[in-house]
């Protein structure tokens, strides 16, 4: 009897084995088949055959301290406008030409689709649901479709005007943030990036939401603390390429970290946030109570949409708006500084449209030319969402010559083009100069895109230039600013980019 079972176990324990050792020389083959089609196409050789290119990045990034997206630009200039990189199981093809990206990413937009490998992660930490299916992770064109067609209103030009009075607003409580800053003798210098994150959550909360989160007054906000543990998760989650179901597995406290603990249970945090402020905001309208006309009220007022999904459009738009425009303003006030001159006129132009008037009104906004061009020069410079827009090409396409499998990953950076001498003069050098008259520059819109591109772009953009040109006009209205010594541009890459140094500053009030 005791044989029996002896020999049972034996042949399980050995099925099994022969069974992984199957699955195993599968995937070596798919690997070949991946390397062998894609053979054609320029680009760095593999140093792994199961990594790809993977231990070349990790070697670089070590050796450097530098971005994943810096080390896809030093193959540009190694390899041209077009090539491919290999990153585990994946063949990413990236274009760095305006013409190859119009062809590929507006003129093949309807062959192109989300990769849900990418974007899961994003969604999902460790298998803990936080963005989950929102509008920049769904990667059914159906379901984003109709979510994007619910929010656009709220994101209507016409729409955004009635949101000065509360872009004002959140900005005076960062002015009386500031002052305590100035009047703190504890408090020598202050994180830039923390300190524009904070207001800029708040703003996302007060505008679509009609929500506060305290994040400009709590120094110790829970909400703020979450998100960043969120987004912490989510770099982890691409750190490690296996796919996001996968990483289910660190769901068992078993295998986690105390590192994973903490971003799963911020995910948790969101959620239960989300869910306290949608369902405190249904109970109004079941009851016939006068509520904004916000987002979160479209959402709910639609019908079509479940709770699990209008908790994931609530966390993803705090998550996309809140982050980007920090680190977006963050890289803004880093180069006014480090070019005086541009300081001087941004101070000019904020005295001569606003005078003494604290308030800026929706007409003040087309007089602030230079302050948008400051703007949009720092955007070029200092793209934030670097790694949009990643897609699966549904279909064989010719492109520059080179044949581009279908299933191959393709995509394009901003950084790609806007460092690159054949595209911008002196790309270096902060010139606001450059978005004087942007009708006249060529291939605008496929060498400048900062928000993505195609069909699939930011749905908040507009949200995003009139938030940064209110916050820097009454920043700089009541504030000056002096770097600390050994603060530079360097850029450190998390979901999107943020300014490695913090941009930490002096602050005290102008005279």
């Amino acid at each position: 009897m005791n044989f029996t079972i002896l020999s049972l176990v034996l042949w399980g324990i050995s099925a099994l084995l022969a069974g992984f050792i199957c699955l195993f020389l599968c995937f070596m083959l798919y690997l070949h088949y991946i390397h062998q089609r894609n053979a054609h196409l320029p680009g760095p050789p593999r140093s792994s055959f199961i990594l790809g290119n993977i231990p070349d990045y990790w070697k670089w990034q070590k050796t450097t301290g530098k971005t994943t997206a810096e080390f896809v630009m030093e193959q540009q200039f190694k390899y041209g406008p077009i090539f491919m990189m290999t990153l585990f199981h994946q063949a990413v093809v990236y274009f760095c030409d305006p013409t190859y990206i119009r062809q590929v990413f507006i003129n093949n937009h309807r062959f192109l689709r989300k990769p849900s490998f990418y974007y899961f992660k994003m969604g999902f930490i460790f298998g803990e649901r936080g963005m989950g299916y929102g509008l920049i992770t769904d990667t059914d064109k159906i379901s984003w479709r109709k979510t994007r067609r619910i929010m656009n209103p709220a994101f209507h030009r016409k729409c955004l005007k009635d949101f000065m009075t509360n872009f004002n607003d959140v900005s005076n409580r960062f002015l009386i943030r500031m002052g305590k800053v100035v009047d703190d003798v504890d408090e020598k210098f202050v994180n830039m990036v923390e300190e524009f994150s904070k207001v800029t959550f708040e703003a996302i909360g007060q505008v679509s939401f009609n929500v506060n989160t305290n994040t400009i007054e709590d120094p110790e906000s829970p909400f703020l603390f979450a998100i960043r543990q969120y987004l912490h998760g989510v770099q982890a989650n691409f750190d490690i390429p296996v796919s996001a179901a996968i990483l289910g597995i660190f769901q068992f406290e078993l295998f986690q970290s105390a590192s994973q603990r903490v971003q799963i249970d911020a995910a948790r945090y969101l959620r239960k946030f989300a869910i306290d402020c949608i369902s405190k905001r249904v109970m109004d309208i079941d009851e016939k109570k006068d509520v904004p006309n916000d987002l979160l009220s479209l959402l709910i007022r639609d019908g079509s949409l479940t709770m699990e999904e209008i908790i994931d459009e609530f966390i993803t738009i705090f998550i996309a708006g809140g982050e980007t425009t920090a680190n977006s303003l963050a890289f803004t006030l880093y180069e006014i500084l480090t070019n005086t001159h541009v300081e001087e006129k941004l101070l000019s132009e904020i005295k001569e449209v606003l005078g003494e008037r604290e308030e800026v009104g929706f007409e003040d906004l087309a007089k602030l030319k230079y302050t948008g061009q400051v703007v949009e020069e720092s955007l070029r410079k200092h793209p934030i969402a670097v790694g949009v827009p990643a897609r699966v090409l549904g279909k064989e396409i010719t492109v520059g010559g080179y044949q581009i499998p279908r299933g191959n990953v393709v995509n394009t950076n901003s950084l790609l083009l806007a460092l690159n001498p054949n595209i911008w003069k002196d790309p270096e050098v902060f010139d606001p100069e450059r978005f004087n008259d942007p009708a006249s520059i060529p291939n605008l819109s496929m060498i400048h895109f900062p928000f993505s591109i195609g069909p699939r772009n930011c749905i908040g953009q507009t949200f995003a230039r009139f938030e940064s040109k209110v916050m820097l006009a009454k920043l700089f209205q009541k504030f000056q600013f002096k770097l600390l010594p050994n603060q530079t541009d360097r850029m450190f890459g998390r979901m999107t980019m943020t300014p490695r140094d913090s941009v930490m500053c002096e602050v005290s009030r102008r005279a």
